[in-house]
């Protein structure tokens, strides 16, 4: 296989890459550890009196480096390491010394995860801590997790007209805390909340939050909840609150990340475009899946065999309806794959609006550069099956969206192709590429 041309990596994400067609007939797909369950576990292992061992599968990507360098900025102390079979992320928490004082403004680069929680993390602290973000993610709003700390009588300053940098002073008092609920909207993201539940090891008292808004992305906050509560939380759910006592994280010596579990989706567009045997690995346990379970159980309705981590082609497909509401994230190579194959209706979208790009926006003009048709309803996207993507015409624009640039090279693969955006997926999946055979 040939090749991408353009070998040097720009952080900016400026550059062209141009991809060439390619033929496959079998792949070795190992997925990535998931970066959901690093970032969080990296934030409660700083908290952790003691160390610990996060081993993983694969690369780690730009989003949990973004974590790595803001925790080493609070003084945590964190080593990576590898072995022929393993990686390593060893962490020395601070347990109940606290954070140290960081010395230049924390920056998170593209992760949204990582900027929401460390906004609750560095809420604890009786100093001014300025956060930033690359451009992507400067223009992605944080209302709610903003207003919640205000709420809790911590300050919170923006110092130009973009969302970030933004200026946070704490500590939190109990008096604030005490008065009332804290208010939280989790209709946009459900990170504000998993930003809390972390946090809550920080706080002087017991906590009350009080949901405003339909949740959305619900297993990823219970993600958040089931590790504290793993760790020696005591975060519990009744009708629209959550009560949260105090405790301090307790975390084992060793934890095992499992793969990301989203990252299948583009696996299986590589399937069903080209008709190979993708050899899937690193597939999580059902409690890690995060909602994306939704691939392995409706796989065959978008015509593909799913057997013992076994991906095959295979004719036969079906309408279908995929609820998006805990799995946002699959949007994109999703709506390529139903086009491809059977046809559906994806519904619980409404969110994807709040991502990197407007996901839902930018899934749309992708897919009608490869002439591939989608239906916007106004609350789903009805996509029409059997459809053959053609070679776009243009220049594309991955709007600093890695999984919109991930569909986009996968679809480019059929014929070649040029779009904005190189290194994007390093984001998430460093070797994206290697497994493609274009790096």
């Amino acid at each position: 296989m040939r090749g991408l041309q353009n070998d040097s990596v720009d952080l900016t994400f400026s550059e062209v890459v141009h991809v060439p067609k390619v033929s496959f007939e079998s792949v070795d797909y190992s997925l990535p550890p998931s970066k959901s369950h690093l970032i969080r576990l990296l934030a409660l292992a700083s908290l952790n009196d003691g160390n610990t061992e996060l081993i993983f599968h694969d690369a780690i990507g730009l989003d949990v480096y973004s974590m790595i360098d803001a925790l080493r900025c609070l003084g945590i102390k964190i080593i990576e390491s590898k072995n022929d079979s393993s990686s390593k992320l060893s962490v020395v928490g601070v347990g109940n010394n606290g954070f140290t004082y960081p010395q230049k403004p924390i920056y998170c680069g593209n992760s949204g995860t990582a900027l929401r929680i460390l906004m609750g993390l560095v809420a604890s602290m009786n100093e001014k801590v300025s956060i930033s973000g690359d451009e992507s993610l400067s223009i992605r709003e944080n209302d709610s997790i903003i207003n919640s700390l205000i709420d809790s009588g911590i300050s919170v300053e923006r110092i130009e007209q973009s969302n970030l940098p933004i200026v946070i002073s704490g500590p939190w008092h109990e008096s604030a805390i005490n008065k009332r609920p804290v208010s939280l909207d989790c209709s946009k993201s459900s990170q504000p909340l998993s930003s809390w539940m972390i946090a809550s090891a920080l706080l002087p008292c017991p906590v009350k939050i009080k949901l405003v808004g339909e949740t959305v992305s619900n297993k990823h906050y219970q993600l958040t909840q089931r590790l504290c509560n793993d760790f020696g939380g005591d975060i519990k759910r009744i009708d629209d609150y959550f009560e949260i006592g105090m405790w301090q994280p307790k975390l084992p010596d060793i934890y095992i990340v499992p793969g990301d579990s989203s990252m299948a989706s583009f696996a299986m567009l590589l399937c069903k475009l080209h008709k190979c045997q993708i050899k899937l690995s690193n597939w999580p346990k059902h409690r890690d899946v995060l909602g994306n379970e939704i691939l392995q159980r409706e796989s065959q309705k978008l015509g593909i065999n799913w057997n013992s981590g076994v991906l095959s082609c295979i004719d036969e497909s079906s309408f279908s309806v995929y609820d998006l509401t805990d799995c946002n994230d699959l949007i994109t190579p999703l709506s390529a794959l139903i086009a491809i194959s059977g046809g559906g209706e994806i519904i619980g979208i409404s969110h994807t609006v709040y991502k990197e790009s407007n996901r839902l926006e930018k899934t749309i003009e992708l897919l009608e550069h490869f002439g591939l048709e989608l239906a916007f309803t106004g609350s789903s996207l009805v996509i029409e099956g059997g459809q053959t993507p053609k070679i776009p015409n243009e220049l594309i624009n991955s709007y600093n969206d890695h999984r919109i640039f991930m569909t986009a090279v996968i679809l480019m693969t059929k014929f070649g192709g040029s779009i904005l955006g190189k290194g994007l997926h390093t984001i998430a999946d460093v070797n994206f590429l290697v497994r493609l055979g274009l790096e």
